[in-house]
């Protein structure tokens, strides 16, 4: 009796390292595949995905900078983008209000130099006093000129509690001959909306 006992102690363990092999066995098979997917192909799938998302990003990169270049919206800093050559803003009328906006945040004033920026107003039948010029480039053809931004508040007001402010872009010789029509000098006027700073 004392035999039997023994071999059926014996045999036991044998049974219960089967099947813990068996189980480990099991959690291979299910490290190896992903929510049913063979590891190998979900690694494949991710490097794909990774390597889309890098030339997508290129792509968008590369496309932004070319759109940067050819744009026309005012930044700092001489011959950067929005200005031409001779470092001028390049203003059109879609991009006139931002740069109105810039100047009135900056508040840098212009010395008048041989521009007489009030006889040009003046010449235009504006009464209004010039509360900020800049010299820019006007339009796609680029036609060196002044934007004055005038109206009857001063700067200070319209810097801290916003409101419109009106905006007149006229070519270099306004106010400097009485030859010919005053409307030969404008190429723009008209009011912009402006925030406060």
């Amino acid at each position: 009796m004392t035999r039997r006992s023994s071999r059926r102690s014996s045999a036991a363990p044998r049974r219960s390292s089967r099947s813990s092999a068996t189980g480990r066995v099991g959690m291979v098979e299910r490290f190896r595949s992903v929510v049913g997917i063979p590891l190998h192909l979900a690694l494949i799938a991710l490097l794909v995905t990774v390597l889309l998302g890098l030339q997508l990003a290129y792509a968008l990169d590369t496309g932004t900078s070319s759109r940067v270049r050819t744009g026309s919206t005012s930044i700092d800093g001489p011959a950067g983008p929005g200005k031409n050559q001779a470092g001028r803003p390049v203003v059109t009328e879609s991009t006139l209000g931002p740069e109105v906006q810039r100047l009135i945040d900056s508040g840098t004033i212009l010395q008048m130099v041989s521009f007489d920026a009030t006889r040009c107003l003046r010449e235009q039948g504006i009464p209004d006093s010039v509360l900020i010029m800049e010299e820019v480039a006007w339009g796609i053809e680029e036609t060196p000129g002044w934007l004055l931004v005038h109206g009857p508040t001063d700067r200070e007001t319209l810097r801290s509690a916003g409101g419109t402010v009106s905006a007149t872009v006229v070519l270099p010789q306004c106010g400097a001959s009485e030859q010919g029509e005053p409307t030969d000098n404008l190429l723009w006027t008209g009011q912009v909306m402006v925030g406060s700073v």
